[in-house]
């Protein structure tokens, strides 16, 4: 009789088809495989995979579901829950039938995550435009799935290297995410962070810096005055909670010094305040984690590179951190 072991799941959205997410998620499971306290269970197309696998030379045992996620596993085995889509799909091409595979994989891997049946969720690349196409009316993967989990307060948070940078605005236009910076949303988010640093992270008084929004943070109101009317008003409410909240830092300045480990996290204002010094340090190790979900989500800090798509040049490493985070944030929820 065949000796069977009962392991935790995580859960792994192929992303888009035609990207490098099916490239990335097989080559990281190539090597997290062997040895798994974890049962990786793949959300996307099986017979995709098996021709993606055989195409990138990767030597994977993958076992096709038809539908749910068993408890019981054995030692080793990939399971594939099999949702078809992807037949239509060619490598580096943007379409309204990859963005709907795209979309049907994750929902159903979120699905796995809210109904207790994976520990965490791990989301390879999507297409924004491939998705809009297929009618989805979200901007990407964050605001999805709040909406599936029926949360109005979430954040993305980029984790990587010397970095946890919680956003307080995602994908939006800068004029947008202007907007977005008040008083009871930045509390909002700087809360949200507070807490996943001491939940998620185990630390107990987490040190919280605060961009500022304009150059010189303001420089006392000679380029805005954001830093005086919103952030340090939030700053102080912080302060006399006992939270060890600092800023409105000069963002010029921020990021050198919270790469030195002065700070355990860094809440910024907008979207590229903080890709861009964030990709600049850890590229290949970064992850993009939601805060605020009802689970655990990871998933890499890159696209879908279709210029790169189907000819094996991906590199897996930040799908491998982001599988990895999954699996410690995981374990804390057990």
């Amino acid at each position: 009789m065949k000796s069977f072991e009962m392991k935790p799941v995580i859960a792994i959205s192929i992303g888009d088809p035609s990207g490098i997410g099916p490239e990335v998620t097989l080559k990281a499971l190539a090597k997290l495989s062997p040895g798994s306290n974890y049962l990786y269970c793949l959300v996307g197309d099986y017979a995709y995979l098996k021709a993606c696998a055989k195409r990138f030379k990767l030597n994977l045992s993958l076992e096709k579901l038809d539908s749910d996620v068993p408890a019981l596993t054995g030692r080793g085995k990939i399971v594939v829950l099999d949702l078809g889509g992807a037949e239509k799909s060619k490598w580096g091409k943007i379409s309204a039938s990859s963005g709907t595979a795209a979309v049907h994989y994750i929902i159903k891997g979120a699905q796995l995550a809210l109904e207790g049946k994976a520990a965490a969720l791990v989301t390879a690349p999507i297409s924004k435009e491939a998705i809009h196409k297929a009618g989805c009316i979200f901007p990407g993967h964050t605001e999805l799935l709040a909406h599936l989990s029926n949360r109005k307060d979430f954040a993305m948070m980029m984790v990587g290297g010397p970095f946890k940078i919680a956003l307080q605005s995602i994908h939006m236009s800068l004029k947008d995410a202007l907007k977005e910076i008040t008083r009871p949303k930045v509390f909002e988010k700087l809360e949200l962070t507070y807490k996943s640093l001491q939940t998620w992270f185990g630390i107990k008084k987490p040190r919280i810096a605060i961009a500022g929004v304009n150059p010189h943070a303001g420089e006392n109101g000679a380029f805005g005055d954001e830093e005086r009317s919103i952030l340090k008003p939030v700053i102080q409410k912080a302060r006399k909670l006992g939270w060890d909240v600092t800023g409105p830092h000069p963002p010029d300045t921020l990021y050198y010094w919270a790469s030195k480990g002065r700070f355990d996290a860094v809440l910024c204002m907008y979207h590229d305040q903080v890709l861009i010094p964030f990709k600049l340090v850890s590229f290949e190790q970064g992850v993009n984690m939601t805060l605020g979900l009802p689970f655990i989500r990871t998933s890499p800090d890159h696209g879908t590179a279709f210029d790169i798509a189907g000819k094996g040049k991906a590199d897996p490493s930040s799908m491998i951190a982001a599988i990895q985070l999954a699996g410690q944030l995981g374990e804390k929820g057990l």
